[in-house]
């Protein structure tokens, strides 16, 4: 018997508000929410204040950029006023069949556990794939629960004699428990087209982040860090990354490192420095730079 493999598609959009997102105090301590939810047609129009996106096709690293995220309001409130809110709420229900929700007010401490727990997860992926088996050695022991009774200690592959298997279930059972919680198996129709697919369809941003994550580690993908703006990115020779050579996460990147370079080879120029020790600071060709500062049209 052989199996079949095949890549279920990913179906997500999520609303971020369009006026941002405030910390404010409540009865659960600071809560994170849309700044225009104090209008008073809020909860009555909510959406004509939202705005919808892909997240999963916009960044490749978004699961990523979530867990290298310091525990601070600042840093939460300009990762939320990009991607919006979790959809982490306990007073969330999910399955909606509808379509995107406006999610309520987040605590604080929802946000400091599921950065946390996303980020735990992520070391021990990079510590899984990173061939030292030292350090994997150490983190099993400093993670085995030795006192546990000898079927969980089975059940969590302490007995196994690769440690590898041990951190790679502690991956596979919180992956495992968000992705129940926060992502659908659906049978849709393919756009206006008679034909159905099978997809998986978060119904969070949390769970569209802990899917991407998921897929990255089964894919085992590879991430690369753009100079300019200093997202993750995937590099790879699936549909969904760039090209391994890729330096930038985006066009957009791109031309603006190209731009910051010519600024900065004029800037050399108009102090004084020669075209060859130009050419050094910025490692490039000595043509190149004469160029860049004779020609006043840049790209």
């Amino acid at each position: 018997m052989t199996s079949i493999q095949f890549a279920p598609a990913m179906d997500f959009h999520w609303k971020v508000a369009v006026g941002g997102y405030e910390w404010v105090d409540s009865e659960k301590g600071r809560v994170l929410r849309a700044v225009d939810a104090r209008q008073p047609d809020w909860n009555y129009s909510s959406d004509r204040y939202l705005r919808e996106y892909r997240p999963l096709n916009e960044r490749s690293g978004l699961f990523w950029e979530f867990a290298e995220l310091d525990t601070t309001e600042e840093a939460i409130k300009k990762f939320a006023d990009n991607s919006g809110l979790l959809g982490a709420s306990p007073d969330l229900e999910l399955g909606a069949q509808l379509g995107p929700i406006a999610v309520p007010p987040e605590p604080f401490a929802v946000w400091k556990r599921e950065i946390e727990g996303l980020r735990d997860a992520m070391i021990l992926w990079r510590v899984t794939t990173s061939g030292s088996k030292k350090l994997l050695r150490q983190l099993k022991t400093r993670l085995s629960p030795r006192d546990a009774p000898l079927a969980v200690q089975r059940y969590l592959h302490v007995d196994k004699k690769d440690p590898a298997m041990f951190l790679l279930g502690l991956i596979q059972r919180a992956t495992d428990l968000r992705l129940r919680k926060q992502v659908l198996t659906r049978v849709l129709f393919a756009g206006n087209n008679p034909r159905l697919n099978l997809v998986l369809q978060p119904q969070s941003l949390l769970g569209a982040l802990w899917l991407q994550f998921a897929a990255a580690v089964d894919a085992q993908k590879s991430f690369s860090r753009c100079p300019r703006c200093g997202v993750m990115f995937e590099v790879s020779r699936d549909t969904s990354g760039k090209r391994r050579s890729a330096r930038f996460c985006s066009v957009r990147c791109r031309v603006a490192n190209y731009r910051g370079r010519i600024d900065r080879a004029r800037q050399l120029k108009g102090e004084g420095t020669p075209v060859r020790e130009i050419a050094r600071a910025l490692n490039t060709r000595i043509p190149t730079v004469r160029n860049w500062l004779e020609n006043k049209d840049r790209v």
